[in-house]
Formats: C-alpha cells, sequence, structure tokens
C-alpha cells in the first residue's frame, strides 16, 4: 500500500520534512533526543498551515448549514414521502444560499493520508525500506522526546493517549457549537472513544502529531470564531451566487434522476392502467350477456317476406 504513486511521493515528502527541520535543530545545538521530536511539531504545524484555507471553508460552510436548518427541515416536513425531490430541493437550496455540504469532510479526508504517510514515515515502511533511509529511520525510532523513550515505540505510560482524547474531545464540543443534528454529535463525541482502541499501539510519534493536531485546531478555532464574521439569510441571500461547479453537477444529475424516476413511474401507471383497462373489458362482456333481458314470444323476430309466386298471384287480378 505504501508503495502505491501518490502514498510513495507523501512518504518520502513526509521524511524529507523530518530530516530537513532535524538537522536545522541539531545545527542550533539541540540533541537528537529532542530534535526529532521537535521534528514532528513543526511537520504538523506545516500541515495545518496548508489545510487552513480548507479549515476556513469548514468552518465557513458549518456557520451556514447552521442557518438554513429551518428550511431544511421544512423540507424534510414537505417532502417526507419523496426522497427524490427532496434531494433536488435540498440541493436547489444549497445553491441558492452558496452552502457546500461537502465542505466540512474534506480536511478530514485530506488528513487521513498523511497520517498513514507518517507512520509510514516513523516505521521505514514503503519506500524507506531502502538503505538509503534506515540510519534517518533508525534515528528517529530510537529518539526520546520529554517523558517518551522511543518515538517509534508505543507510549508505555499512556500519558500521550489521554491527551489525546482529552484534546479531541474539546476539539470536537468545538465544533458541534455549529451543528444542530443530536444524532451526528453523538456519533462527533464517541468518535473518540472509539479510535482509542485502535489507536494505543501506535507509535508515541503519531500521538505526537496527532495531540498538536488537536491543539492547534483547539486555537484555530478559537480564533476563526473571533474573526468570521456571523452568517444570516439574508447577508447570504444578498451576495451574488458564485459559479460552483460541483453544486452545478450534482444538482444536475440530480435533476436527471428525478427526470427519469418521474417517466419510469409515468410509464409503471400507464401499463397498469392499460391492464386494469383490459381487465375491466374481459370482464364486462360476460356480464352483459348474463344481465340482457330475453324478448317476449313473438317480438324481436323479423317478419319473413311472402313467396315470390304468392306475390305474382296477389298483383295479378289487381291489374288485370
Amino acid at each position: 500500500m505504501y508503495n502505491l504513486p501518490i502514498l510513495k511521493q507523501l512518504v518520502l515528502l513526509l521524511h524529507w520534512i523530518l530530516v530537513t527541520i532535524n538537522g536545522a535543530l541539531e545545527s542550533i545545538g539541540l540533541s537528537s533526543n529532542w530534535s526529532w521530536g521537535l521534528a514532528i511539531i513543526g511537520l504538523t504545524i506545516i500541515v495545518r498551515l496548508v489545510l487552513f484555507p480548507l479549515t476556513w471553508k469548514q468552518f465557513s460552510s458549518a456557520q451556514s448549514m447552521q442557518v438554513i436548518q429551518p428550511q431544511l427541515k421544512e423540507l424534510q416536513k414537505k417532502y417526507k414521502g419523496d426522497r427524490g425531490k427532496l434531494q433536488q430541493e435540498t440541493m436547489k437550496l444549497y445553491q441558492e444560499h452558496r452552502v457546500n455540504p461537502f465542505a466540512s469532510c474534506l480536511p478530514l479526508l485530506l488528513q487521513l493520508p498523511v497520517f498513514i504517510s507518517l507512520y509510514a514515515a516513523i516505521k521505514g515502511l514503503g519506500p524507506l525500506s531502502a538503505p538509503q533511509y534506515q540510519a534517518s529511520v533508525e534515528a528517529l525510532n530510537q529518539a526520546s522526546f520529554l517523558w517518551i523513550p522511543h518515538l517509534g515505540l508505543p507510549d508505555t505510560y499512556y500519558i500521550l493517549l489521554v491527551l489525546y482524547v482529552v484534546s479531541q474531545l474539546i476539539s470536537t464540543e468545538l465544533m458541534l457549537s455549529t451543528q444542530s443534528d443530536k444524532s451526528q454529535k453523538m456519533i462527533m463525541r464517541a468518535m473518540p472513544i472509539m479510535f482509542v482502541f485502535f489507536l494505543f499501539r501506535f507509535p508515541a510519534g503519531l500521538f505526537v502529531y496527532w495531540v498538536t493536531t488537536n491543539i492547534w485546531t483547539i486555537g484555530q478555532q478559537l480564533l476563526i470564531r473571533k474573526v468570521m464574521k456571523p452568517k444570516n439569510l439574508e447577508t447570504m441571500t444578498a451576495k451574488p451566487v458564485k459559479r460552483n461547479r460541483l453544486m452545478e453537477a450534482l444538482t444536475a444529475a440530480q435533476g436527471d434522476r428525478m427526470q427519469t424516476r418521474e417517466d419510469l413511474i409515468a410509464k409503471q401507471r400507464a401499463e397498469k392502467a392499460k391492464q386494469q383497462g383490459g381487465a375491466k373489458q374481459a370482464a364486462g362482456q360476460p356480464a352483459a350477456k348474463k344481465g340482457a333481458r330475453k324478448a317476449p314470444p313473438g317480438k324481436g323476430k323479423s317478419k319473413q317476406s311472402p313467396p315470390a309466386d304468392q306475390a305474382k298471384s296477389k298483383s295479378g287480378p289487381a291489374g288485370g
């Protein structure tokens, strides 16, 4: 997996950043027992700075979603029995108020390959298994930092694990302040606890990265709250709508699905009506025969014309 083209380049990039920062810190007199841990913290800051524009959009989108919640609930009530129509109208609402519901997911998704690549950079996996990288990988694994004896091994005191859970819960609560969905809040609050069973055996260097990320995120969110102006429907609607190709594509795709669905429903109804009409016609014919009244005797029979010779004999004397 670590030799996939994208991950391979990302692993080599992260390793190069770590080695560069470590070399710069050692050049000013810091020992390797401090420089590698600080290099991981420096790498975290670089990653967060790169992702800051997306984080700003994430927070802005969360605010916008909170503002249009009443409209979303009205649509859910209005189109409760028509899921396709509800999705189409929801997309129109997002486009009208310039809301991108996917903006909140993008920073989280981009952090995942960084986390995986940093694990490979610490453990010397993938492209770093080559001999020329073994010295730097071994130095990182054996380096100590604060109370941590080895950055390449799990924290035996579980202090980093506790710091991770606490910082993640605080960061999550700050993020949930812009959310109104109760079920989503419960899931987000449970995720740090669930991750404990998955992360507790990970190298301490990864926890240094994650705890630093959480602390940075807490400060970043507090700063954004002070700087970013609160939103309302009037200001969101007053601004000219910018073209969003993703939302346009999603709206167009949803419209095509709705049109296909309506055509299919109309076709099914036409076929059903045709079948019902044929069944009624077939069932109506026997009923007409059974219900028909018999004509009384002597009625309903056409009178037979007299034979031709009798007609002539009658007309003969009259003519003489």
